[in-house]
């Protein structure tokens, strides 16, 4: 039995954590509007999020008959890395449009989100950002409210490259019932607490991932979060794909370990040669994520 000191030192050792965690600061832009030329593929539109009060910013790709067929489609949503945000998905786009072109996907709607620099797709009521709520609870419906979409949770994929790889990995596994399937490509998704140091990142990004590792939260951890729902997982489909030469290989291994042990079907595919790339990922690899969701 657990004694009423043993609580006290565990109570007192976990202020003394939450007084020792360093403030985050966030710096977002969050409507980037896209210089002339910028995409062929692309539209850039706008959101008024009511839990943050503010314009967000989003793009939005349609398949090249949706003025015309009056047809409804799937949705996928990528998710960006980091450094990004709504705008830096054009060459993405273009991967898809050349696969819908060839015959070798299926026509879909694909929606790019800003959430933020940083902002690891959590919460962070403190700064008044808030990109997992307003994915999930503004833009999603905001989207099947103003395009033709197939509004049901087997038409509706999500996946991401990077921190937008951990990002899509998390939003799927907190909420299954939202979405069929899910890609990743390098997620970063290191479980902080236990080992802050990230191997082949700049000493600034470094700095970062040990302030924000004090903030670690078992809500947005995919370990954890794939273990608490994976009875709630049902149809959900899982890909993630890593490169041998990225500094995220650690990570989907222990991930696809991870899944591996809750007996959670998934596919998990190494590319040889590929560092942390986005253009490279999607060449060998990004066909085949669209047929995924499409599967």
């Amino acid at each position: 039995m657990t004694s009423a000191r043993t609580i006290v030192i565990a109570l007192g050792a976990a202020i003394t954590l939450l007084a020792e965690r360093q403030p985050l600061e966030f710096s977002v832009d969050w409507v980037n509007i896209p210089k002339a030329g910028w995409s062929t593929t692309l539209q850039h539109r706008t959101l008024h999020s009511q839990r943050m009060k503010r314009d967000v910013g989003y793009s939005i790709f349609l398949p090249s008959d949706y003025e015309t067929s009056g047809r409804r489609y799937p949705v996928i949503y990528w998710l960006h890395g980091s450094g990004g945000n709504e705008i830096s998905g054009a060459r993405i786009a273009e991967h898809l449009k050349q696969a819908i072109s060839s015959g070798q996907a299926r026509p879909v709607i694909m929606v790019f989100p800003n959430g933020g620099k940083k902002t690891e797709y959590r919460d962070w009521p403190e700064q008044n950002v808030l990109p997992e709520s307003m994915i999930i609870h503004e833009l999603i419906p905001h989207i099947d409210a103003t395009y033709r979409t197939e509004a049901t949770p087997r038409s509706r994929a999500i996946e991401g490259m990077s921190m937008g790889g951990n990002g899509a990995l998390k939003l799927a596994f907190k909420y299954p019932e939202l979405f069929g399937s899910v890609v990743a490509y390098a997620g970063s998704y290191k479980r902080l607490p236990l080992d802050g140091y990230f191997a082949g990142v700049a000493a600034e990004q470094q700095a970062w991932i040990a302030k924000l590792s004090q903030w670690y939260s078992a809500d947005d951890d995919v370990f954890e979060l794939a273990k608490k729902n994976g009875g709630r997982t049902g149809e959900l489909r899982v890909r993630f794909v890593v490169g041998t030469k990225d500094i995220a290989m650690g990570d989907a291994e222990a991930l696809h370990a991870w899944l591996k042990s809750l007996g959670l079907p998934h596919e998990y595919e190494i590319l040889l040669g590929v560092g942390h790339d986005g253009e490279a990922y999607y060449r060998k690899a990004g066909v085949r994520g669209f047929q995924f969701h499409a599967e």
